[in-house]
């Protein structure tokens, strides 16, 4: 079955095409359109366009008619317009049952003749002179022009048009809404101090603040004085208030920075200063209230206007992008979860197979005992008697044997049964093979459990990675647009101050600013302080700096919001040999978090190094990549499970610090205490865990301190309280240093606390010793 769009539903509903009958009602408004009271022209010219559809051919002429009607005047010189609509709609009678296709020309044509044959007949019968027969060819032109013009504006309603409207398209339609508020059937409502307004008056402000906001202040002054002359053409308004309109919308227009109020506030002030300069210095109240009421309708309208901000250039680009930005949302976001999909099934497919550990089993002994009996006593003497007659007297001497075996892992000749080998010729060689067999059964049994552990280790992972792409999609989804009111504001603000932009760009996410990025054709570094006063005085939003590079011959600079809460760090290391064990990172990570973690490979030296650093690099790289922090530990883990080395293992401690919120997050794995020194009391952080590459599942426990300004966090490594000798080694002697220290700079308060510890030591320390030291406090 083919798919039917829900656009095409709405449009068929109840075999009803809303769009034909609006453009069959329009007819109506268009035919009571008279210039001078004597022309109409238009009227004639929008039933010549109005032919695409058999219902727009027949029931367009009949509304039309009623228009004419309903103007009142039945002289000869409306009621021909009737005759002319009338000789239309027979040649398109014969077009039609000649079976030849309507296009614009052959209507054109239609509309060309039936206007130059009527008024040649009226001519003829009232006796005019050559001058009428010469109005009555211009107008017969006139109006074979307005066919075409009026065809290029139904158009563009008929087909929904929401893309820019071109020039012609866009001089078509701007004609078609003068006509239809010239010829709508006006009533007034009247109103203390304004007297009457008028609703054609309120629909042309509403039309004018549109299109100003929509279309920029060009657009605005055109439409304004195309509509206020046809007004003046049909005799509802004086020439002086072409004027007065021009003046509305070239006020509004320059107001267009500040948005739709802005508009709305510009034509106010248009409209009374056109009054003051060319009405006399008199405010007329009348079309001062049809603004108002205007103005308070505009507001409540959609930004969009019901999809028409697609006609016009600059708010379709602005929609274009942020549909583009959107469609790259979804492509992104469905590609992504396919992946997510694939990798959580992978996941599942390692951790859903029905694989056990492995141990011995009676089936495994009887199978061993056999295996054994047949290849040692096939040929044996005593055969029948050990497996006939006593058999169950050698499955007890051999399940003694088997439990030897597994107790020591060998059979000694002196722990084989007397009577077992008084009765056996070949006892030795059965317990020697019986040991053999089952040390091959105990090695296959450990690969099969090794094998199931990496899979259990490779399923994590993979979950693991799952997680973090889903997170990533999440990101992903979030509605981010581009604020360009705000990016107008700023463009300007920079320009008054002499900073040219080449580009700038305002990212948002849910109302919240999310980067800067401002590009200039020329570095402009001794302007980066004004910058930034400049975009804090226009945005109101506190910003810093976060990068500026060279790319494409600009130089992109790039702000973001600034965060409650600021982190420095220090570090002090004391190794036991050459190169110390113990390995320290603090970085900034995504989504405005700080990282500061240790990490202390089993043993010292190198070897220990080499342990270390491999476990912070992983975490540099899984933080990096957006894992979360327990995730990036657990897969630290299995990667250490999955080395090759047997025993490589490492203790890790991780403080993720929000440096919007100032709450911390700790994380130990075999690690050692870790202190917060608030005010005057030092806070100890305890977790009993062990360190990572030991075990599959590991369990990590996490603790949440909320930190305020002037906090202190110190992290350490083992070697600080367990060193040599335990002279340090107590929590309550280390906190009595953190009370000591009179500064409070992270590397001096560092620096200070590993002598203490040394000088208290008095000896080579006998494991490496690592502090690390962050102190936040509150920006604003």
């Amino acid at each position: 079955m083919n798919r039917v769009d829900t656009k095409d539903k709405k449009q068929v509903a109840l075999g009803v095409n809303w769009h034909e009958i609006c453009l069959i009602l329009i007819s109506f408004m268009f035919a009571r359109v008279g210039f001078e009271g004597s022309f109409y022209t238009a009227g004639i010219a929008y039933i010549g366009s109005l032919y695409v559809t058999k219902s727009m051919r027949y029931f367009g002429p009949l509304v039309a008619i009623l228009g004419i009607l309903s103007v009142g005047d039945f002289n000869i010189r409306v009621l021909k317009y009737i005759l002319m609509i009338t000789i239309i709609m027979l040649i398109r009678k014969f077009i039609e049952e000649s079976q030849k296709s309507f296009n614009i020309r052959n209507q054109m044509v239609s509309v060309f003749v039936s206007t130059l044959l009527v008024n040649l007949v009226c001519t003829v019968i009232l006796g005019r002179t050559l001058y009428a027969i010469a109005i009555g060819v211009v107008e017969a032109i006139v109006a074979a022009a307005l066919t075409y013009i009026f065809y290029c504006g139904i158009e563009v309603l008929k087909e929904q048009r929401d893309t820019p409207l071109t020039n012609k398209e866009g001089i078509s339609v701007i004609l078609m809404f003068a006509v239809l508020i010239a010829g709508l059937v006006d009533f007034y409502i009247r109103v203390p101090l304004c007297k009457e307004i008028y609703f054609r008056d309120i629909l042309t402000y509403i039309v004018l603040i549109g299109v100003i906001y929509l279309g920029g202040m060009n657009i605005g002054v055109t439409i304004s004085m195309v509509m206020s002359s046809l007004l003046v053409i049909i005799g509802y308004i004086e020439p002086v208030f072409v004027a007065i309109y021009g003046m509305t919308a070239l006020m509004g227009g320059l107001f267009l920075t500040l948005g739709r109020c802005g508009v709305i506030l510009g034509g106010a002030v248009g409209q009374i200063l056109g009054c003051m300069l060319f009405n006399g210095g008199q405010i007329d109240l009348s079309l001062l209230g049809a603004y108002l009421i205007a103005s308070l309708i505009s507001m409540i309208l959609p930004k969009h206007y019901f999809g028409l901000a697609g006609w016009f250039g600059e708010k379709s680009r602005e929609q274009n992008e942020q549909l583009h930005l959107e469609r790259v949302q979804r492509i992104m976001t469905s590609r992504l979860k396919h992946i997510v999909g694939g990798f959580e099934k992978l996941g599942d497919s390692f951790q859903k197979t029905d694989l056990k550990k492995t141990d011995f089993t009676q089936k495994d002994v009887k199978r061993i005992i056999e295996e054994t009996g047949e290849k040692m006593c096939i040929d044996c003497s005593m055969r029948r008697f050990c497996w006939e007659q006593d058999i169950n007297t050698t499955y007890k001497h051999a399940q003694e044997m088997m439990n030897i075996f597994e107790k020591k892992g060998f059979i000694a000749e002196g722990e084989i049964p007397a009577l077992f080998k008084a009765h056996c010729p070949n006892a030795v060689n059965f317990a020697y093979v019986m040991s053999f067999k089952m040390d091959l059964l105990r090695q296959e049994m450990a690969w099969h459990n090794r094998f199931i552990e990496n899979r259990a280790l490779i399923a994590q992972q993979l979950k693991a990675v799952a997680v973090t792409l889903k997170n990533l999609v999440q990101e992903v989804e979030k509605e981010i647009y581009f604020n360009k009111e705000e990016e107008k504001l700023l463009r300007e603000s920079l320009l008054a101050a002499g900073i040219k932009l080449t580009d700038i760009m305002i990212l948002e996410n849910k109302g919240k600013i999310q980067s800067i990025e401002l590009y200039t054709s020329l570095e402009q570094r001794d302007y980066k302080d004004l910058m930034e006063q400049i975009i804090e005085d226009t945005l109101g939003y506190r910003v810093t700096l976060d990068s500026c590079t060279y790319q494409k011959n600009n130089y992109e600079y790039k702000w973001r919001t600034k965060n409650t809460y600021r982190i420095t760090s220090g570090y002090a290391v004391s190794a036991k040999e050459e190169i110390s064990g113990d390995v320290y990172t603090f970085m900034e990570v995504e989504d405005d978090q700080y990282l500061l973690a240790l990490a202390d490979g089993m043993g010292s030296g190198r070897v220990a190094y080499e342990e270390s650093a491999a476990t912070i690099g992983m975490l540099e790289d899984f933080m990096d990549s957006g894992f979360r922090k327990d995730l990036a530990v657990k897969m630290i883990n299995s990667a250490l499970i999955l080395n090759e080395k047997s025993e490589v293992f490492s203790t890790i401690d991780v403080t993720l610090i929000d440096r919007k919120s100032g709450i911390a997050e700790f994380l130990k794995a075999g690690a050692a205490t870790s202190f917060i020194l608030h005010k005057n009391e030092v806070i100890p952080i305890r977790m009993s865990t062990l360190p990572i590459g030991i075990v599959k599942d590991v369990d990590l426990e996490i603790k949440r301190v909320q930190l305020e300004d002037g906090d202190i966090v110190i992290m350490i490594t083992d070697g600080i309280l367990e060193a040599s000798g335990d002279e340090v080694g107590k929590e309550e002697t280390f906190k009595h240093f953190i009370l000591e220290c009179k500064g409070q700079a992270p590397q001096y308060m560092a620096d200070y606390l590993m002598q203490k510890s040394k000088d208290l030591l008095g000896v080579m320390p006998g494991d490496d010793m690592t502090i690390v030291v962050a102190r936040i406090w509150q920006e604003y």
